[in-house]
């Protein structure tokens, strides 16, 4: 093993294990240090381990074989320590494989067009032009997985493509162990050298591809966002529409009441005059069955989230569902109403949705919104449910309406609560579903009660 050989190695490793490191530092599980570090021991063992067997196997499909295997190696090393799903991981790591790589591909380019000639083996001119692309190119690759690779992994929590789109990688892969590795090593043998664009070309073919693919990725998660958004803003208008057409009516009942309470007077009096209390009783009780019995629920002071409550109250009222709302809030709320409305909205709809699916009569739904301070907002809505809850091996939660397909209203919440610090908590033991959210909002004062929560 000599020194050009383990200096190569290294070039291959380090930017992997350091690209990882700086991308998805927050992903790693507990307990970080000690899974990081056997991690990259594990790594940088498999990949010398590969490396060597490389030298050894002559056929390009032996050498495929041994680039799949080492992959999955990595992918079982990374997935183990990160919290994303073993197909994230795979193309995760797919692709940073295929960027180093790629690199020592041009660096073996670069060495030719000044040589002339192709090395045997490992040697240390290799290892310069190979660290010098490294610094070069470093700082893309890293601006590629941060700008875009981890918002697409990010984004598309409520989508399965990562069951498909690692097919892409694998591909490339193929193509670059059994057809281009091969021509490109001999293309001295071809005349005037016409193969002496392939590196490049190929280099940009591959990542052009991995970045189309993965916008496309992110396109689609938020086109599905904005489709969830959309009907939730649907129901915001029709909840506001209830309430405007309760309080027309009620401003129109009033202002007739309003009119006839002339006579009202003049009829009571009469009946006093006439010294006939029966009389007046039952002609006060026969009155009373005109006023309007319908009232506008007030919960708290913001009436996009009022509005919105007062909907789903009335939604599980025509359903025959139990709705208790307790809240304890301040005038001047931490969170913005769209966010709370999202949240309030899709965790709402999730649950009339699962009592509504209930065959048995025990249905509940219970809502707590409350202040730990003026800043921290803590909401908790539980809920009856049969059947089984259905999650992804990455522990998110499937949708019930779609097979197969990842419960987008519950990663809306999830990113949303994520937006100010929050911490969320979903259990559902004995047949109840319940999510806790603590959000983090600004710091706000109560105008009328100072810091105090009002109810």
């Amino acid at each position: 093993m000599t020194l050009a050989y383990i200096i190569n190695n290294l070039l291959f490793v380090i930017p992997c294990i350091l690209l990882l490191l700086l991308v998805f530092r927050d992903q790693f599980k507990s307990p970080v240090i000690p899974l990081v570090a056997a991690g990259i021991l594990l790594f940088v063992a498999a990949s010398f381990w590969g490396a060597r067997l490389y030298l050894v196997l002559g056929s390009p499909l032996q050498r495929f074989t041994l680039s799949m295997i080492s992959t999955f190696i990595g992918v079982f090393i990374f997935s183990g320590a990160c919290r994303y799903s073993f197909l994230q991981s795979f193309f995760i790591i797919a692709v940073i494989k295929s960027y180093s790589e790629n690199t020592r591909f041009l660096s073996s380019h670069i060495y030719f067009l000044i040589t002339d000639q192709l090395p045997e083996h490992a040697i240390l001119q290799i290892s310069c032009i190979t660290a010098g692309l490294t610094l070069l190119t470093f700082p893309l690759i890293f601006l590629f997985y941060k700008k875009i690779m981890r918002p697409a992994l990010d984004y598309t929590v409520s989508l399965s493509v990562w069951q498909i789109i690692w097919i892409i990688p694998v591909c490339n892969n193929a193509i670059f162990t059994l057809i281009i590795t091969p021509d490109v090593s001999n293309y001295t043998l071809y005349p005037g050298n016409e193969f002496s664009l392939i590196p490049p070309l190929w280099v940009l073919l591959t990542f052009s591809t991995y970045v189309i693919l993965l916008k496309m990725v992110i396109d689609v998660s938020k086109n599905a966002q904005l489709q969830e958004n959309l009907h939730l803003s649907e129901i915001q208008i029709a909840a506001q529409q209830k309430r405007m057409e309760l309080l027309q009516h009620n401003i129109h009942e009033t202002s007739r009441f309003r009119h006839d309470m002339r006579h009202h007077f003049l009829a009571i009096e009469g009946f006093i005059n006439d010294r006939d209390p029966e009389g007046l009783r039952a002609y006060i009780r026969q009155s009373m069955l005109f006023f309007p019995a319908r009232t506008i629920r007030f919960y708290c002071e913001s009436s996009a989230v009022n509005a919105l409550l007062c909907y789903y109250q009335e939604q599980a009222e025509e359903d025959g569902i139990p709705l208790n709302m307790n809240m304890t809030l301040c005038h001047t709320l931490p969170v913005p109403d769209t966010d709370l409305c999202i949240i309030l909205g899709n965790l709402l709809e999730n649950a009339i949705e699962a009592c509504r699916n209930m065959k048995s009569e025990k249905r509940f739904i219970t809502v707590s919104l409350s202040m730990a301070s003026s800043s921290i907002l803590v909401i908790q809505i539980s809920n009856s449910y049969e059947g089984t809850i259905r999650q992804a091996p990455d522990g998110t939660f499937l949708s019930s309406k779609v097979r197969n397909r990842k419960g987008i209203g519950i990663a809306s919440v999830l990113s949303t609560a994520d937006k100010y610090n929050g911490f969320a908590r979903i259990e559902y033991p004995d047949q109840t579903f319940k999510v806790s959210l603590l959000l983090n909002g600004k710091e706000n004062i109560c105008p009328e009660t100072g810091n105090e929560p009002i109810s």
